[in-house]
């Protein structure tokens, strides 16, 4: 299959069923998306049909319908590429030129394989259309002949009349006439059916009248010599008369072999110098149009002479424009893998920087806990050296009302020894009692019994005072045991307060101290948290540099892509215009033939 009919399936495809769909049946079948099919390239057949079923099957639509709609889609397309082909009056005037049109591509393109196409009137309306090819694809061919039959706004009715593995017959049916067949009844009537010869029919008119005339006035014998002199003057003259027609038939077997440099006049005063000025005047007019078509092939080969050296210059520049785009955007995409690995380096100081902060944050609480947890503990110790001296004070009062209450157990002591010598007196006087009653005998009794009984609350008078006095003693001597305790203790406890007082002040300085370094410190943690906020507003600005840096890197690289695209194209230009440059070499040798 040549390029030609590919590239213009592959048109019609895109314009149908999108490009994405058809690039992706084109890479399916191992092509580049934006493969460009030359004219004299020769494509196998099997890889555009895969094509062709990819997209069908991609569509959902039924292979055959899906021919007809490429074919009939497909003239439109031919129509918008080669708009020459088309200048006909009618549809029949199309299909007629299509056996010419295939004649020319298999000459043009070498290997080319067309289909063989006829088309023969068998009536004023209809025609016989035959269609061979090795390929088949009838449905296509059909999907073309309703293709043709829109664009030429003309509507067939089609009979299939005959069909094989490579041969189509249909019989159309036009909506005019398409072709029609004079017949002259005279001519025909003196040919007899057998003479083909002017001269011979002249004879044959003048020999039957004259011999019916000559015998009728002269007799059979006289007439039939009369007769055949005529027919024979008759037939003699006439052939002198269309004597001209050879040169008019050498003309015409000239210019049928593309001879038109031969000039020359016939004089007849009659129709046959007519007719010879009318090939002469086809014959100037088509040596001047072939002059100028030789002429615009000249032009044409030097056109694409300045085509190729601006196109060898363009290729040379695009190939530096190409190494220049690279080396930027390979500096680009450095750029932007150098700007990444800052940012990600930046990002990941930036994430420590935010643990110290976030870590320097929870030691700033902290640290403010701390604050109150200290200056609540001089407040406890300040409040405790407070109670202390206090309790000192109290212990100082203990310490006083155990003195007094030593003086006033001694006091007790002289009491007892008082009490003792009471007791001591009162034993002697009832003792005396007790004798005097004793004296007195009988009346003096009830006195030693109140005698003897006072006695003895003597001497329980004196065994308590000695158990009194004995227990005074050692609650005197616990006393001052006590006051000693007592005493040592207030020592202790004021030598501890008067520590506890230069612990207050050392704490009080400390806490002071502590608060001066903490606010600092708080001080210190805010800025850190606003030189945070700020590296991290930093770190944005530069992480969109990064980001427009491998914009500018992509950017790059598609420019980059583009340039190479626009390089290839160009290689694929300076292709076609080799291509070019054939076809009107081509074109030139084909002109060779007309001889003018």
């Amino acid at each position: 299959m040549k390029g030609t009919v590919v590239s213009t399936w592959i048109k019609t495809c895109r314009n149908l069923y999108g490009d994405d769909v058809v690039s992706s049946a084109m890479e399916n079948s191992g092509w580049s998306s934006n493969k460009i099919f030359t004219p004299i390239e020769t494509v196998d057949d099997d890889k555009i049909k895969s094509v062709i079923a990819y997209i069908a099957k991609k569509q959902n639509i039924e292979i055959g319908k899906f021919w007809r709609s490429i074919g009939e889609s497909n003239l439109k397309t031919f129509y918008n590429d080669y708009p020459a082909l088309f200048e006909h009056e009618n549809l029949y005037s199309f299909l007629k030129s299509l056996y010419d049109i295939h004649v020319v591509m298999t000459k043009k393109f070498s290997g080319a394989k067309p289909p063989l196409v006829g088309i023969e009137p068998i009536s004023s309306r209809e025609a016989y259309f035959t269609y061979r090819s090795k390929r088949g694809m009838f449905d296509y061919f059909m999907g073309l002949l309703s293709g043709s039959c829109i664009h030429f706004k003309e509507k067939i009715h089609i009979d299939e009349i005959e069909r094989s593995s490579d041969y189509l017959k249909l019989k159309l049916t036009f909506e005019k006439d398409i072709y029609y067949k004079k017949k002259y009844f005279f001519n025909n009537l003196l040919s007899f059916g057998i003479i083909k010869s002017l001269p011979g029919k002249v004879a044959v008119a003048t020999l039957i009248p004259t011999l019916v005339t000559s015998i009728l006035l002269t007799g059979v014998m006289k007439g039939s010599i009369i007769s055949v002199i005529s027919a024979a003057i008759s037939f003699i003259v006439t052939s002198l008369l269309i004597g001209p027609k050879n040169e008019i038939m050498e003309e015409l077997k000239r210019i049928n072999e593309n001879k038109y440099f031969h000039d020359g006049n016939i004089v007849t005063m009659d129709f046959f110098e007519e007719i010879y000025d009318e090939i002469k005047s086809y014959n100037k007019t088509l040596r001047a149009d072939f002059t100028g078509f030789k002429g615009i092939t000249d032009e044409m080969n030097s056109f694409v002479a300045i085509i190729n050296s601006i196109s060898d210059t363009m290729n040379y520049t695009s190939g530096e424009i190409s190494n220049v785009v690279e080396q930027v955007a390979t500096g680009a995409v450095e750029q932007a893998q150098n700007t990444e690995e800052v940012v990600s380096r930046l990002n990941g100081n930036i994430e420590a920087l935010k643990a110290i902060v976030d870590n320097e944050n929870l030691n700033k609480k902290e640290l403010e806990d701390a604050i109150g947890k200290i200056n609540n503990s001089f407040s406890n110790v300040d409040s405790a050296s407070k109670n202390i001296k206090n309790t000192l004070e109290s212990f100082m009062k203990v310490k006083d009302r155990g003195s007094n209450l030593q003086g006033k157990a001694n006091d007790i002591t002289n009491i007892v020894s008082i009490v003792s010598d009471i007791s001591e007196q009162t034993n002697l006087l009832a003792l005396n009692a007790s004798i005097e009653a004793a004296r007195a005998g009988e009346q003096g009794r009830g006195f030693a019994v109140v005698a003897e009984s006072i006695r003895k609350l003597a001497e329980q008078s004196k065994e308590a005072v000695r158990d009194i006095n004995s227990n005074l003693a050692q609650f005197v001597e616990d006393i001052g045991v006590l006051v000693g305790n007592i005493d040592d203790q207030y020592k202790v406890l004021e030598s501890e307060t008067s520590s506890l007082g230069v612990v207050r002040d050392i704490s009080y300085e400390a806490t002071i101290s502590i608060q001066s370094v903490s606010k600092s410190m708080i001080t210190t943690i805010n800025e850190l948290n606003k030189e945070a906020d700020s590296i991290t507003s930093i770190y944005d600005t530069i992480e969109s540099l990064a980001a427009i840096a491998e914009e500018n890197s992509a950017s790059s690289e598609e420019v980059s892509a583009n340039v190479s695209k626009y390089t290839e194209e160009i290689k694929k230009l300076i292709n076609n215009i080799s291509e070019f440059k054939k076809i009107t070499n081509q074109f030139k040798i084909d002109l060779e033939k007309y001889k003018i």
